[in-house]
């Protein structure tokens, strides 16, 4: 059997788009003589549709798509099955609609399957909207028996998800005798994902059919599908499609293919997998690119401040959009320094991107607003006078106002010249409320799902990014001396912190320190510095400042709730995916 990978980038409501993409992978099968077409779930409509489904037009366009796509197929040799996924209403009871896949060929429908198992954890609301299927479908292709499975379908086997069905349509394909399984998938990334599919997956090839994977690639809001579509035969990969930055339609012989790595499920072969897998920084760099160019922007803005956050965003834009289309603005106040302007400086100049100068002042105008503010100073009764009578005032809102300050500049550069504008936020800051309300409202926040130890990994392993820029001590710069380490905890301590609460739901010290000792020694990378983290665990300040840290954080998530989206990478991310209370007293 001679198939063809049909891994594309699709977008909700785009369907003449999709179409384009459809018939150009038809095409390519076509020409090569192939068996079987394969597409990504959902690949009509697009994959997240959400609510829009709800509207009817929605769903009729789809189906119109449809059947365009059966007509594209009455001109092509009469042995190409065209496998595409659609949504299809339910005429009975239960949900309004099905997730389904349909088999063309030769001008004809000649099969369709609805998705059995229909997910709803993680950022997977599809019980919402489908109605599980119960009908299997096998087709004679090529002279081999084919079942056809739809994502979550497959997940079952192994209880990889810890969400287990009642149905396993792959064990009852494997029952029926079936040789081959087409899975039509939108699976997003997340750390190691690559290895969780194979690990989980391939087995089931072993005793069975063997597996036909196709997955999405692009960004989609706050998601990015990796692509990687593969194949697996006895257990062994036979291949694995590495290119996420263009469409593309490999072609496996099935019957021919030499396995690229030999029992790709084994423990043995995780680094093996894993070092074929795309690169995060590729797939954070497609997630920007494909949230900028789908939502109609052409260039970027962004705050440039020397430091690695705003250095790691700047250098992702550039690689995103390329650097004529990126301006950076350094905004320098009277506690920035000068290592700040001339490391600022040289990462625009190295990138090639838009370089500006606009200092702020914020002095007089924390006095204009006090005075403004100080109008009621005779009235007991006045919010500000009590504060003032009683010494609290709050002087840190003095140096924030040189962060909203830069939020101001930003945003009118972005509304007078039409530049999208970024934030540069990580997921550390975010989990601790460690930036002012306006900073992470902005359009996208590239690494916002990004724990600073990988911020600066991406740094130092970033030729264009000046060495002094990860080496020198975080800092928002807003007061003399400042760093942000002395404000939180070290980030080597922080960043494990942050996971195990966001990530694992820990809260409590010692099932933090059972943690990060199944980490270490599973040799998982939670720290810049692990041997700083160790040491500090045997402190006797450790399990104070663990609480403080824990109980941070949960205070926070009212300002986490208004931060704007950013690509989803790790297993759990502040926003799509994780739901809790804004206004709750466990945490």
């Amino acid at each position: 059997m001679k198939v063809c990978l049909g891994q594309v980038n699709t977008t909700p409501g785009d369907f003449s788009g999709n179409f384009e993409r459809i018939r150009t992978g038809i095409a390519r099968a076509d020409e090569a003589g192939c068996d079987a077409i394969v597409f990504p779930e959902l690949t009509i409509p697009g994959y997240l549709g959400q609510d829009l489904v709800y509207h009817h037009a929605y769903i009729d366009r789809n189906l119109e798509v449809l059947d365009a796509v059966r007509e594209l197929t009455s001109s092509c040799h009469a042995r190409l099955h065209v496998v595409v996924g659609y949504i299809d209403r339910n005429r009975g009871p239960g949900k309004p609609f099905f997730n389904k896949a349909a088999v063309l060929r030769a001008g004809e429908i000649v099969g369709t399957y609805s998705k059995q198992l229909i997910p709803f954890y993680d950022v997977f609301d599809e019980l919402r909207y489908f109605q599980a299927g119960t009908e299997l479908l096998a087709l004679d292709i090529a002279g081999k028996q084919t079942g056809i499975v739809i994502c979550e379908d497959l997940w079952n086997d192994k209880g990889a998800d810890d969400y287990n069905y009642e149905g396993n349509p792959l064990e009852q394909y494997r029952s029926l005798g079936v040789d081959v399984v087409f899975s039509l998938n939108s699976s997003p990334y997340v750390h190691g994902k690559t290895w969780q599919r194979l690990k989980v997956i391939a087995p089931g090839s072993e005793d069975g059919p063997a597996i036909v994977y196709v997955n999405q690639r692009g960004g989609q809001d706050e998601l990015v599908f990796d692509g990687q579509s593969f194949v697996v035969s006895d257990g062994d990969l036979l291949h694995l499609s590495a290119d996420v930055r263009h469409d593309s339609f490999d072609i496996v012989d099935m019957d021919k293919a030499v396995p690229e790595i030999p029992a790709a499920w084994e423990i043995s072969r995780r680094a093996d997998v894993l070092s074929r897998s795309v690169p995060l920084y590729d797939l954070l760099v497609l997630g920007l690119r494909d949230y900028v160019e789908k939502s109609g922007f052409r260039s970027l803005v962004l705050a440039s401040s020397g430091g690695v956050d705003s250095a790691v965003v700047c250098q992702m834009a550039c690689d995103a959009i390329g650097p004529e289309n990126v301006h950076a603005i350094r905004m320098p106040s009277i506690y920035s320094s000068d290592h700040s302007r001339v490391d600022a400086m040289a990462l625009h100049a190295n990138l090639g991107c838009w370089d500006y100068e606009v200092p702020i002042e914020h002095e007089s105008v924390v006095a204009m607003l006090n005075e403004r503010f100080g109008i009621h100073a005779a009235s007991e009764g006045n919010l500000v006078s009590q504060v003032m009578a009683a010494s609290r005032y709050g002087s840190v809102a003095d140096e924030n106002v040189q962060a909203r300050l830069r939020d101001v500049y930003v945003m009118h550069f972005s509304n007078a010249f039409g530049a999208m504008p970024l934030s540069t936020g990580n997921k550390t800051e975010s989990a601790c409320g460690y930036y002012t309300h306006f900073d992470m409202n902005f359009s996208y926040a590239p690494i916002k799902d990004l724990y600073k130890y990988q911020v600066v990994a991406i740094a130092r392993g970033a030729p264009a990014i000046p060495d002094n820029i990860w080496r020198k001590p975080p800092s928002a710069e807003l007061a003399p001396g400042q760093t942000d380490e002395a404000s939180l905890l070290s980030y080597a301590v922080l960043d494990p912190i942050v996971r195990a609460y966001v990530e694992e739901y820990i809260t409590t010290f010692t099932d933090f320190e059972r943690w990060v000792s199944g980490c270490l020694n599973a040799q998982e990378t939670i720290s810049m510095d692990s041997e700083r983290l160790a040491g500090w665990l045997t402190s006797d300040a450790a399990p104070s400042d663990f609480r403080r840290i824990v109980s941070l954080m949960g205070r926070m998530e009212y300002k986490r709730r208004q931060t704007c989206p950013g690509t989803k990478v790790s297993k759990v991310a502040f926003g799509i995916g994780r739901r809790i209370p804004i206004v709750e007293k466990w945490s």
